[in-house]
């Protein structure tokens, strides 16, 4: 069936179909394509300058709502009417052909959404940079990138060399402040300012103690300042670590103890006993040396006095069989 006609519910005249707006095929207030109503009735009820009342439009023909295009369009018409007759056909053409109202609607919340987080970074990098710019001092001509760096580079290097006094630790923050100038410097082809500055970077780094090469072993020492960031680290005092089996120490101090007290409880005469006896003999004069022996020879030979030959291993043995025989 061709329309050429239709009465407007609204006020029932009997339209051409151009006197009524262009829907999307989903909408449920239009019927092939157009709107239940015809434009005369719907722009009495629209104020152009109010953008929630063309969004609530753009919902009942369920055509994607463009605010900014509405602005651009409406500056360059003076009625309402081809105003919207032009409007809801841009809105189902070009790159809103394939959206309807709600599409677009959720595409422009992004948007929005997207615009807010930036503001939001925006704000937030704004605020970064003023604190390190109070930190580091204003430095023409530097980005946020740039202080960041000289951030990283301080980190960096307490990592490594944790000094506690307030005054190294200021040196490490002018040598993160001349690494990054010097970089600066560079990038703009100012070669000859690098260089002036990477010579009192190179000197400020012998002054603090560190060292630009890479040692072969991470647990050298290799400067007075390594020594002192050591020991402010793991404290004055070094740990030393037991590696032998306990076991074996433990055995060893038992084997001293038993051998003690062998000494004074396992020997025929106990160390104390043979104390006292070697004291009493001293004192009592009845200690008998080989040379009081020597001695009686000398005096027995000059009185002429004859002695036995002392006896012989042999003579000893019969001497002691005899003696234990007499006494069984």
């Amino acid at each position: 069936m061709n329309e050429q006609y239709r009465t407007c519910p609204e006020c029932g005249k009997k339209q051409k179909l151009d006197m009524f707006l262009p829907t999307s095929n989903s909408s449920l207030y239009g019927i092939r394509g157009t709107s239940y109503t015809c434009i005369e009735c719907i722009a009495k009820k629209i104020d152009r300058k109010d953008l929630a009342s063309i969004d609530k439009l753009c919902q009942f023909l369920d055509l994607p709502y463009d605010a900014n295009k509405w602005l651009e369009m409406e500056k360059k018409y003076e009625k309402l009417g081809p105003l919207l007759i032009d409007y809801c056909q841009e809105m189902t053409n070009g790159k809103y052909a394939d959206n309807d109202w709600f599409k677009y609607n959720k595409m422009w919340e992004k948007c929005r959404e997207y615009n807010s987080v930036l503001d939001e970074l925006t704000a937030m990098h704004s605020d970064l940079l003023m604190y390190l710019r109070k930190k580091w001092g204003h430095i023409d001509g530097f980005s946020l990138e740039e202080y960041m760096r000289m951030e990283e580079y301080e980190r960096h290097t307490l990592s490594h060399y944790p000094f506690k006094d307030e005054a190294r630790r200021d040196m490490v923050r002018k040598l993160a402040k001349l690494s990054a100038i010097s970089d600066h410097c560079i990038a703009n082809g100012d070669n000859k300012e690098a260089t002036a500055i990477l010579q009192s970077y190179n000197s400020l780094m012998k002054e603090l103690g560190i060292s630009t090469q890479t040692s072969s072993n991470e647990n050298t020492i290799e400067s007075l300042s390594e020594l002192v960031a050591y020991l402010e680290k793991t404290g004055f005092l070094l740990n030393y670590k037991i590696t032998e089996n306990r076991d074996i120490v433990d055995k060893t101090i038992e084997n001293m103890q038993q051998y003690v007290k062998r000494l004074f409880t396992d020997s025929s005469e106990t160390v104390n006993e043979m104390y006292n006896s070697k004291v009493l003999s001293t004192e009592a004069g009845t200690d008998i040396t080989d040379e009081d022996i020597e001695q009686l020879y000398s005096e027995s030979e000059e009185e002429g006095i004859e002695l036995e030959d002392p006896m012989n291993e042999l003579e000893l043995e019969n001497m002691f069989h005899q003696v234990e025989n007499e006494f069984k």
